[in-house]
């Protein structure tokens, strides 16, 4: 059943979830940082390697680099996140929905996909899009160039044929690691599906993959050493849905390397 109350969240919290990654790879300041692919707690996650993806799911077993998640109840919240960093920036509690590979990173024309539809862990618990966003994240450093990334998708309405840039422009050699949201068209509140990504460049060399996600919270992390923490009032006591695949992306402030811990609580009604 849902949960409605102050008692209730608290009555349905489940054990502490604890995380624990250090970033290996020099990061840039402002730059967002996927932890899926870092050793630690969780260990090291995997990507998908066709064009078409793969949706992920943690109900018949917990997949390699998410944050341990079990399905129960009716209604599950995330009810506490908490963490901390060796450097100050913002920590993003996101939920991985897809991912893909087998891009050719020297192609300038559109490389088409047929992405799957995604399972019902949209923000309104259906397969529509609502809330869900698209980045590309680089799992084998790039070469020496800075492409501006096209995505084709179809939005939350259906509306198909719809055109992205990032939120946040390439750079030349991006490390391992580094995470490149896409913006979306004006009136567009999510991505129900993905039809195409195109470089107007070469990225001369490395692995990218995109990857399909929902943000459940982010914490704001002022300094060095200074944990922050939001609860089933401040975090606005978002929704989770069974199957969900929990994972990290650290967006820091200056240019080095970090050291991230912290917990997740759930409430199940």
């Amino acid at each position: 059943m849902a949960i409605t109350t102050l008692d209730g969240a608290l009555a349905g919290m489940t054990w502490p979830r604890y995380f624990a990654k250090a970033v290996t790879g020099t990061m840039v300041a402002g730059r967002p940082w996927s932890t899926w692919l870092l050793a630690g707690n969780p260990g090291a996650g995997a990507e998908n390697s066709t064009l078409n993806g793969v949706v992920l799911d943690s109900t018949a077993a917990q997949l390699a680099g998410q944050i341990h998640f079990s399905d129960g109840g009716a209604s599950t919240y995330l009810a506490r996140f908490q963490g901390g960093a060796t450097i100050a920036g913002t920590l993003l509690l996101v939920d991985r929905i897809w991912n893909n590979g087998g891009f050719t990173i020297t192609t300038t024309g559109a490389q088409n996909i047929t992405s799957p539809t995604w399972p019902s862990r949209c923000a309104d618990g259906t397969t529509n899009g609502l809330g869900i966003m698209v980045g590309i994240e680089v799992s084998a450093a790039c070469g020496a160039a800075a492409p501006a990334p096209t995505l084709t998708y179809t939005n939350q309405a259906g509306t198909a044929s719809r055109t992205a840039g990032l939120a946040f422009a390439t750079a030349n050699s991006p490390a391992a690691g580094s995470f490149f949201p896409f913006a979306l068209m004006a009136g567009d509140s999510g991505i129900r599906s993905v039809q195409s990504l195109a470089l107007n460049t070469s990225w001369v060399s490395g692995t990218i993959n995109l990857v399909a996600y929902r943000v459940l919270a982010s914490l704001e992390l002022t300094g060095a050493f200074v944990p922050n923490a939001i609860d089933s009032i401040t975090g606005g006591f978002p929704k989770m849905y069974n199957g969900s695949v929990p994972f990290l992306i650290f967006i820091p402030s200056t240019t080095t390397t970090s050291n991230i811990s912290g917990q997740v609580i759930y409430a199940q009604g």
